[in-house]
C-alpha cells in the first residue's frame, strides 16, 4: 500500500499532500510518493518557511511551533523543523484498511498533537478541548507530516487563511499550482512573503478569485461535478476562528463555462454591477473595490437568484445576452429548456406588441409591478392590446401560463412571479433597446456599471 492516496478526506492533510505532489512535479501523484521524496521536500521547503525571512503568517497557523516560538529563536530553527519532520518520517506506515488516525482513518494514531501542529485542534493539555478528554488529538505520522506543509496551499485574507477542499483532486491540484507558482516566484526574487496573498480581505470575494484562477487550467473540464468548500480560519493563540463557505457543483460548473467562453466579458460586467457602496467616479483599479461586498457572490453562495443583475433598468439594457442568462438558469437554477423557450416566446410577442403601439406604457407598467396580481393584470392588458392589433395567435395558452410562466409553488406567497417578470423584461430590453432609444424612451443610456437602482430594489 502507498503512503498517500487522492482525497484522504481531511482538508489540511489533502492540502499538504497536494503541496508535496506539486513541489515534486506536476505529473507526480500521491500513490507514487516515497519517504525519500518526503525528505527531499522537507530539505527544500524548511528554509523557505522561516519567520525570519518573511513567512510571519505562520504565527496564525502553527503557534508555538519550532518556527514561531520565541524560545527557539537562538537555535537553528530550520534544523529543528527538519529534525521534527525526520521524526515523523521514521515512523510512517503505509495505508491500511482502517485505523484511528483523525487525518486519514486508515492508520493507527501514533502521535498526539495540539493546535501547535494541527490548526484548530485543541489547546495543549486542556482535556476538555479533545474527544473523550484525551491529552491531544491522535494522528498518524504521515498525516502529521503532510499537515506541516499545508501552508503552501493557503491563501492569506485579511489576517486569516483560506484553505480549499473539494470532491475533486483536479480542483485541489489546480489551486495548489497557483499557490506554489507564487511561492517559487518569491524564492527566485529572494523576497519571501509567506502564503499566497492576492490582497483579498473579503473571504467570499477571495473564494471567487480562487475559482477564477483555477478555471484557467485546461484540465478543468466543464462536464465534471466539482464542489468547493473553503475554510476561512486563524489559529492564533488569542482567538482561533473558523468560517466555512460552500460553492455547490452547479455554481462552479457555471463559472467554468463562463470563464472559458465568449461570456467572460459580459460576466465581468454583471459582477461589477453587484459591488455595494462603490464610488465608481473615483475608481482607478480593481484594488479600489475588490474587497467590497458583492451581492452576486453572496447570492450564489446562499442559493438566491442573481437574475436582477442581468438587467440595467436605468438604461433599459441587458447585461449579457439570452444565451448567457439561459446558461445560468439551466445550470444554477435548474430551469427546464421548455420553460425558457416559452418565456422567450412570450417576451418576443410582448416586445412586438409594444413596438406596434408606439408607446412604452405597458413596459413601464411591467417594470413597476409590485405584486403577482399587478403582473398578471398587465399581461391581461397586453392580451387586449394584441387583440386590438389583430394578432393571429394568443399570447399564451392556459397550460403555458400554469406550467411555464407561473408554475405552482408550495406557498402562494412564494409564487415566482418576479423571476418571470424579470425574464420577460430581459427579453424585451434585449429585443427593443435600440428602438426604445430611437423613440426617446430611454432617459439615461450610460453604460454605467454603478446602477444603484438594481441593488436598492433587493
Amino acid at each position: 500500500m502507498p503512503i498517500y492516496e487522492k482525497l484522504m478526506g481531511n482538508p489540511f492533510v489533502d492540502a499538504g499532500i497536494c503541496s508535496i505532489c506539486e513541489w515534486l512535479g506536476r505529473s507526480v501523484q500521491p500513490e507514487q510518493i516515497t519517504t525519500a521524496d518526503l525528505e527531499q521536500v522537507v530539505n527544500d521547503i524548511a528554509p523557505l518557511m522561516q519567520t525570519d525571512v518573511g513567512w510571519r503568517n505562520l504565527h496564525g497557523i502553527f503557534p508555538n511551533s519550532v518556527l514561531t516560538n520565541a524560545a527557539y529563536r537562538k537555535q537553528d530553527q530550520v534544523e529543528l523543523l527538519k529534525r521534527e519532520c525526520k521524526g515523523y518520517l521514521d515512523t510512517i506506515l503505509e495505508l491500511a484498511e482502517a485505523g484511528d488516525c483523525m487525518g486519514c482513518g486508515r492508520r493507527p494514531a501514533n502521535t498526539w498533537l495540539s493546535r501547535t501542529n494541527v490548526p484548530l485542534t485543541g489547546s495543549g493539555r486542556l482535556r476538555n478541548f479533545y474527544p473523550t478528554f484525551a491529552e491531544g488529538a491522535g494522528y498518524c505520522s504521515a498525516c502529521t507530516f503532510a499537515i506541516q506543509l499545508s501552508p503552501l496551499t493557503f491563501m492569506g485574507t485579511g489576517g486569516k487563511f483560506l484553505t480549499l477542499h473539494s470532491n475533486s483532486w483536479k480542483a485541489l491540484r489546480s489551486w495548489t499550482r497557483v499557490c506554489l507558482e507564487d511561492v517559487r516566484q518569491q524564492q527566485l526574487r529572494r523576497e519571501i512573503t509567506g502564503c499566497h496573498n492576492p490582497g483579498y480581505a473579503n473571504p467570499r470575494n477571495g473564494l471567487f478569485h480562487m475559482a477564477r484562477k483555477m478555471v484557467e487550467f485546461q484540465e478543468m473540464r466543464t462536464d465534471e461535478n466539482m464542489a468547493l468548500q473553503v475554510y476561512c480560519f486563524t489559529n492564533y493563540n488569542q482567538g482561533p476562528e473558523l468560517e466555512i463557505f460552500y460553492m455547490p457543483a452547479p455554481v462552479f460548473r457555471f463559472l467554468r463555462v463562463v470563464y472559458q467562453s465568449e461570456f467572460k466579458n459580459a460576466w465581468r460586467i454583471i459582477v461589477r454591477s453587484a459591488y455595494v457602496k462603490v464610488n465608481w467616479t473615483k475608481v482607478k483599479s480593481e484594488e479600489d473595490y475588490k474587497n467590497r461586498t458583492n451581492l452576486v457572490y453572496e447570492y450564489l453562495l446562499e442559493g438566491r437568484s442573481i437574475l436582477v443583475f442581468f438587467l440595467n433598468r436605468r438604461s433599459r439594457k441587458t447585461r449579457g445576452n439570452w444565451e448567457l442568462l439561459s446558461l445560468y438558469l439551466k445550470e444554477v437554477r435548474t430551469m427546464e429548456q421548455t420553460q425558457l423557450d416559452k418565456i422567450k416566446q412570450v417576451g418576443d410577442l410582448i416586445a412586438n406588441c409594444i413596438r406596434k403601439s408606439r408607446r412604452d406604457r405597458r413596459l413601464r407598467q411591467l417594470e413597476r409591478a409590485k405584486s403577482y396580481g399587478e403582473c398578471r393584470n398587465i399581461l391581461r392588458y397586453v392580451i387586449r392590446d394584441r387583440i386590438q392589433q389583430g394578432a393571429p395567435e394568443p399570447l399564451f395558452s392556459i397550460d403555458d401560463y400554469m406550467e411555464h410562466l407561473f408554475p405552482a409553488s408550495d406557498s402562494f406567497a412564494a409564487t415566482p412571479w418576479r423571476e418571470t417578470r424579470d425574464l420577460l423584461l430581459f427579453r424585451i430590453y434585449e429585443t427593443l433597446h435600440d428602438w426604445l432609444q430611437e423613440q426617446g424612451f430611454v432617459d439615461d443610456d450610460e453604460d454605467n456599471i454603478s446602477d444603484g437602482d438594481d441593488t436598492s430594489q433587493i
